[in-house]
Protein backbone atom coordinates (compact mmCIF):
# COMPACT_ATOMS: atom_id res chain seq x y z
CA UNK A 1 0.00 0.00 0.00
CA UNK A 2 2.77 2.46 0.92
CA UNK A 3 4.47 1.77 -2.41
CA UNK A 4 1.24 2.55 -4.30
CA UNK A 5 0.83 5.83 -2.45
CA UNK A 6 4.47 6.75 -3.15
CA UNK A 7 4.13 5.86 -6.84
CA UNK A 8 0.88 7.84 -7.16
CA UNK A 9 2.50 10.77 -5.34
CA UNK A 10 5.45 10.78 -7.74
CA UNK A 11 3.25 10.36 -10.82
CA UNK A 12 1.01 13.22 -9.71
CA UNK A 13 4.07 15.37 -9.05
CA UNK A 14 5.37 14.71 -12.57
CA UNK A 15 1.99 15.55 -14.09
CA UNK A 16 1.64 18.85 -12.20
CA UNK A 17 5.30 19.82 -12.58
CA UNK A 18 5.07 19.06 -16.30
CA UNK A 19 2.35 21.68 -16.80
CA UNK A 20 4.27 24.78 -17.73
CA UNK A 21 2.59 27.98 -18.87
CA UNK A 22 4.51 31.24 -18.43
CA UNK A 23 1.59 33.37 -17.10
CA UNK A 24 0.70 30.69 -14.54
CA UNK A 25 4.35 30.29 -13.55
CA UNK A 26 4.57 34.02 -12.79
CA UNK A 27 1.39 33.95 -10.70
CA UNK A 28 2.48 30.88 -8.75
CA UNK A 29 5.96 32.29 -8.13
CA UNK A 30 4.31 35.38 -6.68
CA UNK A 31 2.04 33.33 -4.41
CA UNK A 32 4.87 31.12 -3.20
CA UNK A 33 6.97 34.18 -2.31
CA UNK A 34 4.18 36.00 -0.44
CA UNK A 35 3.18 32.72 1.18
CA UNK A 36 6.59 32.32 2.82
CA UNK A 37 6.27 31.96 6.61
CA UNK A 38 2.64 33.06 6.36
CA UNK A 39 3.45 36.63 5.29
CA UNK A 40 0.35 36.96 3.07
CA UNK A 41 -2.00 35.94 5.88
CA UNK A 42 -0.33 38.08 8.52
CA UNK A 43 -0.40 41.08 6.19
CA UNK A 44 -4.06 40.59 5.31
CA UNK A 45 -4.97 40.18 8.99
CA UNK A 46 -3.11 43.37 9.89
CA UNK A 47 -4.68 45.46 7.12
CA UNK A 48 -8.15 44.10 7.91
CA UNK A 49 -7.55 44.83 11.60
CA UNK A 50 -6.77 48.46 10.75
CA UNK A 51 -9.89 48.86 8.62
CA UNK A 52 -12.40 47.00 10.78
CA UNK A 53 -12.23 48.70 14.15
CA UNK A 54 -9.10 47.37 15.82
CA UNK A 55 -10.75 44.25 17.28
CA UNK A 56 -7.79 42.39 18.90
CA UNK A 57 -9.19 38.91 18.17
CA UNK A 58 -9.32 39.73 14.45
CA UNK A 59 -5.54 40.05 14.53
CA UNK A 60 -4.55 37.54 17.20
CA UNK A 61 -6.64 34.59 15.97
CA UNK A 62 -5.27 34.42 12.40
CA UNK A 63 -1.73 35.17 13.57
CA UNK A 64 -1.96 32.39 16.17
CA UNK A 65 -3.35 29.95 13.59
CA UNK A 66 -0.61 30.75 11.08
CA UNK A 67 2.21 30.75 13.66
CA UNK A 68 0.97 27.53 15.23
CA UNK A 69 0.65 25.73 11.90
CA UNK A 70 4.07 26.91 10.73
CA UNK A 71 5.72 25.84 13.99
CA UNK A 72 4.08 22.42 13.90
CA UNK A 73 4.88 21.82 10.22
CA UNK A 74 8.50 22.94 10.54
CA UNK A 75 8.99 20.82 13.65
CA UNK A 76 7.47 17.80 11.94
CA UNK A 77 9.98 18.07 9.08
CA UNK A 78 12.69 16.83 11.46
CA UNK A 79 10.74 13.62 12.11
CA UNK A 80 10.40 12.66 8.45
CA UNK A 81 13.39 14.17 6.66
CA UNK A 82 11.91 13.46 3.21
CA UNK A 83 13.97 14.43 0.19
CA UNK A 84 12.52 17.11 -2.03
CA UNK A 85 11.56 16.26 -5.63
CA UNK A 86 14.68 17.81 -7.15
CA UNK A 87 16.84 15.67 -4.85
CA UNK A 88 14.92 12.51 -5.68
CA UNK A 89 15.07 13.15 -9.45
CA UNK A 90 18.00 15.22 -10.68
CA UNK A 91 16.11 15.98 -13.91
CA UNK A 92 13.68 18.15 -11.91
CA UNK A 93 14.79 21.77 -12.17
CA UNK A 94 12.72 23.80 -9.70
CA UNK A 95 11.38 27.13 -10.91
CA UNK A 96 12.30 28.95 -7.68
CA UNK A 97 15.16 29.06 -5.20
CA UNK A 98 15.29 25.65 -3.58
CA UNK A 99 14.66 25.25 0.14
CA UNK A 100 17.14 23.23 2.18
CA UNK A 101 14.64 21.82 4.68
CA UNK A 102 12.83 18.51 4.46
CA UNK A 103 9.98 18.20 1.99
CA UNK A 104 7.38 16.68 4.34
CA UNK A 105 5.14 18.41 5.32
CA UNK A 106 4.84 21.66 3.41
CA UNK A 107 5.08 24.69 5.70
CA UNK A 108 3.70 26.97 2.97
CA UNK A 109 0.63 24.73 2.67
CA UNK A 110 0.15 24.63 6.44
CA UNK A 111 0.19 28.41 6.79
CA UNK A 112 -1.94 28.88 3.65
CA UNK A 113 -4.66 26.56 4.94
CA UNK A 114 -4.54 28.04 8.44
CA UNK A 115 -4.58 31.62 7.22
CA UNK A 116 -7.30 31.09 4.64
CA UNK A 117 -9.56 29.26 7.10
CA UNK A 118 -9.08 31.58 10.07
CA UNK A 119 -9.48 34.72 7.99
CA UNK A 120 -12.49 33.30 6.11
CA UNK A 121 -14.28 32.72 9.41
CA UNK A 122 -13.50 36.25 10.61
CA UNK A 123 -14.16 37.94 7.24
CA UNK A 124 -16.66 35.67 5.43
CA UNK A 125 -17.20 38.21 2.65
CA UNK A 126 -13.59 37.67 1.59
CA UNK A 127 -13.71 33.88 1.91
CA UNK A 128 -13.73 33.11 -1.84
CA UNK A 129 -10.62 35.28 -2.41
CA UNK A 130 -8.88 33.91 0.68
CA UNK A 131 -9.55 30.30 -0.30
CA UNK A 132 -8.37 30.97 -3.86
CA UNK A 133 -5.17 32.59 -2.56
CA UNK A 134 -4.61 29.64 -0.23
CA UNK A 135 -5.09 27.15 -3.05
CA UNK A 136 -2.66 29.07 -5.25
CA UNK A 137 0.02 28.98 -2.52
CA UNK A 138 -0.56 25.24 -2.04
CA UNK A 139 -0.53 24.44 -5.78
CA UNK A 140 2.57 26.59 -6.29
CA UNK A 141 4.71 24.28 -4.17
CA UNK A 142 4.16 21.28 -6.47
CA UNK A 143 4.01 23.26 -9.73
CA UNK A 144 7.32 25.00 -8.96
CA UNK A 145 9.01 21.68 -8.15
CA UNK A 146 9.78 21.89 -4.44
CA UNK A 147 7.14 19.57 -2.92
CA UNK A 148 5.37 16.33 -3.66
CA UNK A 149 1.53 16.31 -3.52
CA UNK A 150 1.50 14.30 -0.27
CA UNK A 151 3.67 17.01 1.31
CA UNK A 152 1.14 19.71 0.51
CA UNK A 153 -1.80 17.54 1.56
CA UNK A 154 -0.16 16.93 4.95
CA UNK A 155 0.66 20.62 5.32
CA UNK A 156 -2.91 21.54 4.43
CA UNK A 157 -4.26 19.10 7.03
CA UNK A 158 -1.95 20.60 9.66
CA UNK A 159 -3.08 24.11 8.78
CA UNK A 160 -6.79 23.27 8.83
CA UNK A 161 -6.49 21.41 12.14
CA UNK A 162 -4.45 24.18 13.75
CA UNK A 163 -6.83 26.91 12.58
CA UNK A 164 -9.79 24.85 13.76
CA UNK A 165 -8.26 24.52 17.23
CA UNK A 166 -7.41 28.22 17.44
CA UNK A 167 -10.89 29.22 16.26
CA UNK A 168 -12.51 26.85 18.77
CA UNK A 169 -10.35 28.21 21.58
CA UNK A 170 -11.20 31.79 20.57
CA UNK A 171 -14.91 30.94 20.58
CA UNK A 172 -14.61 29.51 24.11
CA UNK A 173 -12.85 32.64 25.34
CA UNK A 174 -15.31 35.11 23.83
Amino acid sequence: MARRVRDLDRATFRAVFGLKWAPLTSVLRFFTVVGTAGFLWGFFAFVAFLFTGFEPANLIVPWAAVAGSWTFAEGTKYLFDRARPFMWDTEVAPLIKTPSSSSFPSGHSATAAAGALALSVIYPGFAPLLVLAGLLVILSRVYLGVHFPVDVLAGTAIGLATAGLVLAAAALVS
